[in-house]
């Protein structure tokens, strides 16, 4: 299993994109990350840009539902965070 074809390709200007758009990055308590977006950005779109630049990184061992959030609060949009990791899934191998 080669997991490295399923990491997203991040372009310099889409990270250049996620940073210019980004306020802060806060933490839950389990550890996993959401963004806090300038207001008026499309959140659709950062939703995307911030999991591929999650699923880039490869920083996270485990899958996770994310966030991006306006910084007034007032909207966001989830998306889901797939670790890519290569022992992911090796549990569920038969053993034969």
């Amino acid at each position: 299993m080669d997991n490295q074809n399923h990491v997203p390709q991040l372009t310099e200007e889409q990270q250049k994109k996620f940073e210019e758009g980004l306020v802060e990055t806060r933490w839950t308590e389990a550890g996993e990350p959401y963004f806090v977006i300038e207001d008026g950005l499309n959140l659709d779109e950062f939703a995307l840009l911030a999991k591929a630049v999650l699923e880039s990184k490869k920083e996270i061992a485990h899958d996770f539902t994310s966030k991006v959030i306006r910084k007034s609060g007032e909207e966001e949009v989830t998306f889901k965070y797939h670790s890519g990791w290569f022992l992911e899934g090796l549990g569920e191998l038969p053993l034969n």
